[in-house]
């Protein structure tokens, strides 16, 4: 071999060594910027099985039995790591405004009107903190939740009844046949749902853990119950089917199931919860099974693989897909979905703007942060609001901090486009003057994304108010005048039934007890609204 040669060999084996070592950084530099799986690649899981027997309850049979406090039910959310920098971390839509809701019947901007709005603090029994507010509604008959209580209404929310599940169904902590405790009682978070599909209402109640060192603790269940709306009000809401879920139904070990969420699909019923430490639990059950009363079958995740939406909850009208997501870092979103038809469910990541990820924060009047539980406990940044607008889009929200442009803690809005993981837009609803918080979103029947959330600080104290995403409004019905350091966990928005241009949706207010007595009392309420069709 002549020199020429050697030169030549020794020349291309550097510059080989010299392009695998800039591979090898590159890959590094995007494993560091980009946490989990590279943008457009897919992850996927097969999904476990699990059959449940249904049981019956009817006509208030059981002893009443006190429910642990919502104090036990304290968790800690994901921290969110700092992502590369993307976009400029600055508002890029106007702000939104809180204003008064006009009258029942009355318009606001954008022609929204009210047609109910149910006060109900001086009818509903004991309320927990926060009261974690749900509402659904077929027809006449309502329902609206608050942690262990129901309120019923069976003339279109015209009169209210307390109900008691205590009573309505066994609550008390139970044991398995070698007495071996299961959980330690109902408590908690409650979920209600209506399915058109089937007709049926679904009632999820969440139980205390067996630990000794809170409900958080230890296993425990969920429990899922149904009823047709005519069975609703002619037992007054005593008479269900219901099955309970326990941890060992999904392969738990000691594991509790906390925070859990409903969603209705074409043809399947979705519960999630917290596998509290490990990640989030989705699970689907066929709705016919459920209208026949009969023994379910669920498939349901592994929740390690959805580590980073803990605390996250699943997508309203979600037709044939459910959709749930957490964050990588603060510039790249991990989405999940379950499609139907298939045994597995899939992951991809997508990189969106970068947002404030810092300790969310807001002072009511008197020093009060309102917000000091979500910021430094739970849930955090978690995704709560999604929504499946069209077959191709689906929208994210969450809370993010103040910082970088944003003078208060607020609201970040993700629209993606599904079908190709694209971010179609990526704004936010804020104010320098207000923060807000909590966001609960569903579709109205014609692609309008309403949404449910808090509002609050600087002068303000913290309070609920409902609106249209892009109207830049949200109504409040009524103002606290008081504040507690843990507004949320959650509030709600569902699209009506018959009326699908309508949402019902739950909030609350707080207010100072009136002297001689001393702190707070919660006024739970249930809110109607909507508008007409757009014009063709």
């Amino acid at each position: 071999m002549d020199s020429f040669t050697r030169t030549l060999l020794r020349l291309l084996l550097v510059v080989g060594i010299i392009f695998l070592i800039a591979i090898l950084i590159y890959l590094f530099h995007c494993a560091c910027g980009n946490v989990g799986a590279p943008p457009g690649r897919r992850d996927e899981r097969s999904l476990e099985h699990a059959r449940v027997d249904p049981a019956r309850a009817s006509g208030n049979q059981y002893p009443p039995f006190t429910p642990h406090k919502e104090g036990f039910n304290e968790d800690r959310a994901n921290k969110v790591p700092t992502g590369p920098l993307r976009g400029t971390l600055a508002p890029t839509r106007q702000g939104s405004t809180p204003k008064p809701m006009p009258g029942l019947g009355g318009g606001g901007a954008g022609d929204v009107v009210f047609t109910d709005f149910d006060p109900l603090g001086t009818t509903a029994g004991p309320v927990g903190t926060p009261p974690d507010m749900n509402a659904a509604r077929s027809g006449r008959a309502v329902l609206l939740s608050y942690n262990t209580r129901v309120m019923l209404s069976t003339d279109g929310a015209g009169t209210w009844t307390q109900l008691n599940p205590a009573t309505i169904f066994p609550s008390g902590p139970s044991r398995d046949a070698a007495g071996n405790l299961l959980d330690n009682g109902l408590c908690c978070d409650q979920v209600v749902q209506y399915v058109p599909q089937i007709d049926r209402f679904i009632w999820l109640m969440q139980f205390c853990g067996s630990g000794t060192t809170g409900c958080l603790s230890g296993i425990n269940r969920v429990r899922i119950a149904s009823a047709s709306p005519q069975q609703v009000i002619n037992s007054g809401g005593t008479s269900w089917t219901y099955w309970d879920l326990l941890s060992g139904t999904f392969n738990l070990g000691t594991t509790t199931m906390d925070y859990p969420d409903l969603a209705v699909g074409d043809n399947f019923l979705y519960v999630s919860a917290d596998a509290v430490g490990t990640g989030l639990l989705v699970a689907r059950i066929p709705l016919t099974q459920i209208q026949n009363s009969q023994t379910i079958n669920i498939d349901y995740t592994t929740p390690s693989d959805s580590a980073v939406a803990y605390g996250g909850h699943i997508s309203q009208n979600t037709g044939d897909t459910v959709f749930w997501a957490g964050h990588n870092n603060n510039s790249q979103m991990r989405v999940f979905r379950m499609q139907e038809g298939s045994g597995q469910y899939s992951w991809n990541d997508v990189n969106i703007g970068s947002w404030p990820n810092g300790t969310i924060s807001s002072i009511a009047p008197g020093g009060t942060d309102w917000l000091q539980f979500l910021g430094t406990s739970f849930p955090g940044n978690a995704v709560l609001g999604l929504t499946r607008r069209t077959n191709n889009e689906v929208w994210f929200a969450w809370t993010a901090a103040a910082g970088s442009g944003f003078q208060q803690a607020h609201v970040q809005i993700v629209e993606l486009n599904v079908s190709n993981n694209s971010v179609i837009s990526q704004w936010q609803i804020w104010n320098d003057d207000y923060a807000f918080a909590f966001p609960s979103l569903s579709t109205n029947g014609q692609g309008e994304v309403g949404i449910s959330l808090a509002w609050g600080g600087n002068q303000n104290w913290g309070n609920h108010a409902v609106g249209f995403l892009g109207d830049f409004i949200v109504w409040y019905p009524e103002a606290s005048d008081a504040a507690i350091t843990r507004w949320g966990d959650y509030v709600s928005v569902r699209r009506n039934v018959p009326d699908p241009l309508m949402f019902d949706a739950s909030g609350y207010a707080v207010f100072k007890q009136t002297p001689p007595a001393t702190g707070v009392r919660f006024d739970p309420y249930y809110l109607q609204f909507g508008r007409p069709a757009k014009p063709r």
